[in-house]
């Protein structure tokens, strides 16, 4: 978003001061925020230091990243579009003062996860690094993808703002201003995603991970099917073409034993993200190898792909020829049925035996009791929703 101001003549004529700062920021132009250099002689490749915990990890998620996540605040208010033009010489001043610190703890934060990972990282979908604790492939690859991707990105598209912003505040004083919108959300997220993949334990990033991309993704489909199933609210629905007019009876019907599924896929996840919660200190690393972790962190996810591709197909149920609409639902069940039994495996083995007792029944007891329970509610589902794609192909006026 941008907004336009008419400045009044003489608004930046603030004296010799100003003009210094002036000259001192359009030296800092040249490469805001640059760090001096990547490593600090003697430290270059170094092996990370670990005595009894993730010491550089700590030094980053304690300390630099926080430190780091503030200077941008100060930097975001600083940059303030409402009141920008107001005091000059102060907001330059500011600028100044905050540039700087924010280059030093660059430095100092590449420095410290270049020592994490001082060589080649490998691949994060490692299969046989379950003893590597701390140092597991996942967390290695997503430091290491911080600093060269979310990192340099974010600082790259910072820095472009941030010489358009102060260039307007050196310029001369009779034009129009268009003053664009900093945002540092971007780094803000990737700065808060990291500090939970340095210092939570497996367990808290992947229910954070459910969280934030599988379980939003399930409560917007089971809203739209809800909708779907309910002709006295099926005007209220949008798709991507448009929105719906309306459906037939038979794809209303045709939508109804869907309405389970989606609950139930939702239920799986919310459930052992609640338990987990009880847990009072969650250890932070476990047995699983990162190929395993990564089949686990990204489950939701993928079963809320799943979910939008079906209610996707039943809003353009009565648009596409019903034997491609049952052939492709079908498809879409039969890929999510077999991907819940290999989730239950290792929840089991690797996350379940850390749950509290639940009813003075051990969680290996209670949860082996509630996955037989649900997984009989999900097949009676998938059945009842599998039959009545027949009967709607078969229904065909």
């Amino acid at each position: 978003m941008k907004w336009t101001k008419k400045v009044s003549p003489g608004a930046f004529t603030s004296g010799a001061k100003v003009r210094a700062e002036e000259d001192a920021l359009r030296q800092s132009r040249r490469d805001p925020f640059l760090p001096h250099g990547s490593r600090t002689p003697g430290q270059a490749g170094q092996e990370p230091t670990r005595q009894g915990g993730f010491l550089p990890g700590a030094q980053l998620h304690s300390d630099l990243l926080p430190t780091l996540e503030d200077q941008l605040g100060s930097l975001s208010k600083v940059l303030n579009r409402s009141d920008l033009r107001q005091d000059p010489a102060k907001k330059l001043a500011l600028i100044l003062e905050i540039q700087p610190q924010i280059s030093l703890t660059l430095e100092q934060t590449i420095r410290i996860a270049q020592q994490i990972t001082p060589g080649p990282v490998p691949k994060p979908f490692h299969r046989s690094d379950q003893h590597f604790e701390d140092f597991k492939c996942f967390r290695l690859h997503g430091l290491d993808e911080f600093i060269r991707d979310s990192l340099k990105n974010g600082f790259e598209s910072l820095r472009q703002k941030y010489r358009w912003v102060t260039e307007e505040l050196i310029s001369p004083t009779e034009r129009y201003i268009h003053l664009e919108r900093v945002d540092h959300n971007p780094l803000w997220w990737s700065i808060t995603r990291t500090t939970v993949l340095l210092k939570g334990s497996e367990l808290d990033i992947i229910c954070g991970h459910w969280l934030h991309e599988g379980l939003e993704e399930m409560v917007y489909e089971l809203e739209d099917v809800t909708r779907l199933a309910d002709p006295r609210r099926i005007h209220n629905i949008d798709t991507s073409e448009g929105a719906m007019q309306g459906l037939s009876n038979a794809a209303i019907k045709l939508s109804k034993p869907f309405i389970p599924i989606v609950k139930l896929s939702r239920l799986f996840f919310v459930k052992i993200s609640r338990q987990g919660r009880n847990i009072d200190q969650a250890p932070s690393f476990t047995e699983m190898s990162s190929d395993q972790f990564n089949v686990l962190k990204c489950s939701a996810t993928k079963i809320g792909e799943s979910m939008s591709n079906l209610v996707h197909l039943l809003i353009e149920a009565d648009i596409d020829d019903r034997p491609d609409t049952s052939r492709y639902l079908i498809k879409e069940i039969e890929k999510i049925t077999p991907l819940f039994p290999s989730y239950v495996a290792l929840l089991m083995l690797y996350i379940v035996p850390f749950f509290p007792d639940t009813n003075g029944l051990s969680p290996q007891i209670y949860f082996r009791d509630w996955f037989v329970s649900w997984n009989t509610s999900f097949s009676v589902a998938t059945y009842n929703a599998i039959q009545a794609v027949h009967f709607f192909e078969q229904d065909e006026p």
